[in-house]
């Protein structure tokens, strides 16, 4: 079982200061081939965040402990399959664990129920993230959506420039990640996530593009922010 290390470096920033960081970055990236298209590089991402009734997981990173991790399902605007993901964060180090599926075997991946992932190289994560949703009780508890604008690095696709707009989340608890449905409630943000990413060391551009742009680190977990919103207009499933 392998864990890919790797450093996320998180900015809230407005439109202009992401239109510059994307200018600046254009010359060392790609648009993600994964995404749209060359023009309109955005795909949607949605996430199905797992925890246990007291939303234990999420309140160990608002306490800010220094090891921990989050159990989630994510899908980049694919139809055909989902990824579980093991997220752990070590101090500044985050580290994942995926495993894909077709969309048919989550609710029994979910259950607990022995399946079997298309890649067998990854029934080892598979076996991880069930392991630790069993031991901390996790459920599915709430849906996060974003519209991602995403870059990678040439000849590099570790180095990665993301931003994400448009936050939204649901309440729930069904093993399913919903289209762009009308119950997503909005998420404030003082602006749009900015994120750089990469492993070992930052590349030179990407430090130049923080300091030209006088970028200031933050904490701004979206998980975090989705509960702070479903829980303050009483959307909580118990």
């Amino acid at each position: 079982m392998t864990f890919r290390n790797r450093h996320e470096c998180k900015f809230l920033v407005d439109e202009a200061v992401a239109t510059r960081v994307v200018r600046a970055v254009q010359p060392f990236t790609a648009p993600d081939p994964h995404g749209g298209t060359r023009r309109d590089p955005r795909y949607p991402v949605v996430s199905l965040y797992l925890d246990d009734a007291r939303r234990s997981l999420g309140r160990e990173t608002v306490e800010g402990l220094a090891t921990r991790f989050k159990l989630r399902v994510r899908s980049y605007g694919e139809h055909d399959r989902v990824f579980l993901e093991v997220k752990r964060r070590h101090d500044r180090v985050v580290q994942k664990l995926r495993c894909a599926l077709p969309p048919a075997l989550l609710a029994d991946a979910l259950a607990g129920a022995p399946v079997l992932p298309p890649d067998g190289g990854a029934a080892s994560a598979l076996g991880e993230f069930q392991r630790l949703l069993l031991l901390r009780r996790a459920r599915p508890v709430a849906v996060v959506r974003y519209d991602r604008e995403a870059y990678v690095g040439r000849g590099d696709d570790e180095v990665r420039v993301t931003i994400d707009r448009g936050l939204r989340a649901l309440a729930t608890d069904a093993a399913e990640l919903p289209g762009d449905d009308a119950r997503y409630r909005p998420v404030p943000l003082p602006g749009v996530v900015l994120e750089l990413k990469f492993t070992e060391r930052m590349p030179h551009w990407m430090h130049a593009a923080i300091v030209a742009n006088d970028l200031r680190r933050v904490s701004c977990s979206k998980y975090c922010r989705a509960l702070a919103a479903i829980s303050a207009a009483d959307d909580w499933i118990s």
